[in-house]
């Protein structure tokens, strides 16, 4: 009788482990609905990826972006998220031990430099002697910034201006306080008659691998399979982005909370940026340009050694490159 008992009692222990549900997280994803990179997570989410892949998300946290988002990532119980490269790299100095382990993008999309259309600002050229403005310092939006003026001439002849945001800086811009700006869809499609683009910064930086995700050393080690999988829906993300763009669409517009109709407008340019959704691997170019850009900005003071950084193991072997 105690064998049949114990029998019992075994078997109803391991139905409820069996059959407990699987522990819910939270993913935190940088600029998550506002920047476009980050489109593959809404995809995931919308088309039950992560459901099918054994995974279960709850919510994806749109971190503000650089440290906000990275403490996001490290507080949570899935310590894997998307940050800004340069997040990435600054936590790594300072004693965290993070590892990238995927890219999100490598190329920086639609955002420009505007001026006031009424300004009769135009071109470069036109901001000499002035304040040109970026989200924080930095940023991947300074990093643009003094690429830029580098490469126009300019260094040294503008004044650079920490803003707090991209909406703070067109407010600022729309004052006076500063005579150029960074911008983003839907802002700069919608919005011509307010803002006079000044410089498409992809016309003179057309590769920047500035969005990664990144994990811990102790996580990555201990939870391989898990991290491949996470990786692995991303990409399906990506997949089904090129593979049904009027779907993509229509998510996009739900979850940027956009008119459908306007998304059409400028929408589909994204699909000419190479790199803009990125499948996960890692290129050389983009970088050899992030690590300039942060030498500009003196985060760092020589060369980043990426493999101290990266590692590729859970990629698709495919997508395992030397760079």
């Amino acid at each position: 009788m105690r064998r049949l008992r114990f029998a019992a009692a075994a078997i109803a222990a391991l139905i409820t482990v069996c059959c407990a549900p699987a522990q819910a997280f939270q993913l935190a994803v940088s600029q998550y609905g506002r920047v476009t990179a980050s489109l593959p997570w809404a995809i995931a989410m919308e088309k039950g990826f992560f459901d099918e892949a054994g995974i279960k998300i709850d919510q994806i946290i749109a971190g503000a972006g650089g440290g906000t988002t990275l403490r996001n990532v490290l507080a949570s119980d899935l310590p894997y998220g998307e940050v800004a490269t340069s997040a990435a790299l600054a936590a790594a100095r300072s004693g965290v031990n993070v590892v990238i382990v995927n890219t999100a993008s490598s190329h920086i999309g639609e955002i420009a430099l505007v001026a006031d259309a009424k300004s009769g600002i135009a071109r470069m050229p036109d901001l000499a002697g002035k304040k040109v403005g970026f989200t924080a310092p930095k940023s991947t939006s300074e990093i643009l910034a003094r690429l830029a003026l580098k490469e126009t001439q300019l260094a040294g002849k503008v004044e650079l201006v920490a803003t707090g945001g991209f909406g703070p800086g067109l407010t600022a811009l729309t004052t006076g306080a500063i005579q150029a700006a960074p911008a983003i869809d839907p802002i700069l499609t919608l919005e011509t008659s307010k803002y006079k683009t000044v410089l498409p910064f992809a016309d003179i930086i057309p590769r920047m691998t500035w969005l990664v995700g990144i994990t811990t050393r102790e996580f990555a080690e201990k939870n391989p399979d898990l991290l491949r999988k996470l990786i692995a829906v991303r990409k399906r993300g990506v997949d089904y982005i090129y593979a049904n763009r009027d779907e993509a669409m229509k998510i996009y517009a739900k979850i940027w909370q956009q008119d459908p109709a306007q998304v059409a407008t400028y929408f589909p340019k994204y699909f000419g940026y190479e790199g803009e959704w990125t499948r996960g691997e890692f290129e050389k170019l983009g970088l050899d340009k992030m690590s300039e850009g942060l030498q500009i900005v003196e985060e760092v003071d020589k060369p980043i050694d990426w493999k101290s950084i990266i590692d590729q193991r859970f990629l698709p072997p495919e997508l395992q490159k030397p760079f």
